[in-house]
């Protein structure tokens, strides 16, 4: 499904659920044939997080959800709060507790941190909520009209990834993430209403709202801080992942943002 979205000439492009390789190589797919369609066309298409400082921002939102053993839906619970099933909470929990370090991963580029900040349609804290598109994690609407089962439409949405980020990557350190919250049997996370900008200090602690990196070096150093994360690649990977993004925003020191907006255009 492809959707007129509210930037200038932006688009989204929806794929209906898959397994997470299946999902990755449609992200890949889409991304190629969108290009080629476009250039055929006399057109370029990009999928940088921002085409321009000031523009409305790209972001690559992924969704999850469950099965059961049987193939039965298992992300819905109507008897807990948001209708988050225990199994769903937990894995939800252990994604944000490691948001600030994967998302060196989900959102890969110098140009990434100039979308995920407060009141920009994506993610700036490590918050859960309910229908909210400057959550990390959102709870996404369902439809119940003409006894439409909602369990077979809940899912939640990761918004704190773009299409610099690998999706091979992307996926696997979101199920790395909530994998670790499923084993320690963390407790649900508060569901979040209202802005956390507008919170004290008090307040964002005791909600756990943890601002994200605020530029891509500072989340290649929550990376690197967070051993869990870290234990789950071989130590050449991280290191080269690490050395060959620090060395991406070392090129690009000397750049101001428009410049570096263009240049992020053209290569995605």
């Amino acid at each position: 499904m492809v959707i007129a979205e509210f930037g200038t000439d932006q688009f989204e492009v929806t794929c209906e659920p898959a397994d997470a390789v299946a999902a990755a190589d449609r992200a890949v797919a889409i991304r190629e044939i969108t290009r080629e369609v476009a250039r055929c066309a006399g057109w370029r298409a990009s999928f940088a997080p921002k085409i321009a400082p000031d523009a409305v921002g790209n972001g690559v939102h992924i969704h999850f959800s469950f099965v059961d053993e049987a193939g039965k839906p298992a992300t819905y619970d109507p008897a807990q709060p948001g209708g988050l099933s225990s199994r769903t909470a937990s894995f939800c929990a252990g994604v944000l507790r490691h948001l600030p370090a994967i998302t060196a991963m989900t959102a890969a580029s110098v140009s990434s941190y100039y979308r995920l900040k407060p009141h920009s349609w994506s993610s700036s804290y490590t918050w859960l909520a309910d229908r909210d598109r400057e959550a990390s994690l959102r709870i996404c609407p369902t439809v119940t009209i003409g006894g439409r089962d909602p369990a077979r439409q809940y899912n939640i949405e990761y918004r704190a990834a773009d299409a610099t980020g690998n999706p091979y990557l992307s996926l696997a350190a979101i199920v790395r993430a909530g994998l670790e919250g499923l084993k320690a049997k963390l407790p649900a996370p508060p569901l979040v209403t209202g802005d956390p900008t507008q919170m004290s200090a008090a307040e964002r602690k005791k909600l756990g709202l943890v601002r994200l990196p605020e530029t891509l070096p500072a989340a290649l150093d929550a990376l690197v801080a967070d051993k869990t994360v870290t234990g789950w690649f071989a130590p050449v990977f991280v290191e080269t992942f690490v050395g060959l993004k620090r060395h991406e925003t070392e090129r690009l020191a000397g750049l101001d943002p428009v410049a570096v907006c263009d240049l992020y255009r053209t290569l995605y």
